[in-house]
């Protein structure tokens, strides 16, 4: 099936993804972020350390989501993770919380920023471009994709000794090309 919005085809575009990752009534780009590290790009993003303060709920002179996660991201502790985890998020933010395409925050206008910098240096305008980049690295998906549906073949957590399962899987993937159907 072929649409008409770029940002909304593929897994990134589903509703139920998009519903996963916000609360219902509003969505974070850091919730979103940490779902595709996880979820796409096999790359857990460890838990806050203990000294790491919440965002900082004084916005004063901050507008925007993006301003308030870049005034949280100038603190050292607080940048080592979310300087990989908040651009995703941004890209997402072009769906509320049960998926359905804005170009707008709220009633007053804020408008949505889908633009980003990987720490790769890569940039991006929206998440069609955002899914350009990560087709371009599509080892790091299938691998995921790979060992998400062992550990639910197996009913356990993956361990050290199925690397070689994964691997030996991996390879006959990408004998067979990464069939691009996963990406439309």
């Amino acid at each position: 099936m072929q649409f008409t919005d770029k940002n909304r085809g593929g897994l990134l575009g589903q509703g139920s993804v998009l519903t996963v990752t916000a609360n219902g009534i509003q969505t974070s780009p850091v919730i979103r972020g940490v779902w595709m590290l996880e979820h796409v790009l096999g790359t857990p993003t460890p838990p806050p350390l203990d000294d790491v303060p919440a965002i900082d709920s004084d916005i004063r002179g901050v507008t925007t989501v993006k301003a308030q996660l870049e005034k949280h991201r100038s603190s050292a502790a607080c940048n080592e993770c979310h300087r990989k985890i908040d651009q995703l998020g941004f890209a997402m933010e072009c769906f509320d919380p049960i998926g359905r395409t804005r170009t707008t925050y709220d009633v007053r206008g804020k408008r949505v920023d889908t633009a980003g910098i990987l720490p790769s240096g890569e940039s991006f305008s929206n998440l069609a471009d955002l899914k350009t980049i990560l087709v371009r690295h599509e080892d790091f998906f299938v691998r995921t994709l790979v060992t998400h549906l062992l550990t639910h073949a197996l009913g356990r957590h993956i361990e050290l000794e199925d690397r070689f399962a994964i691997d030996k899987i991996m390879l006959s993937v990408e004998d067979d090309g990464y069939s691009s159907e996963i990406w439309s």
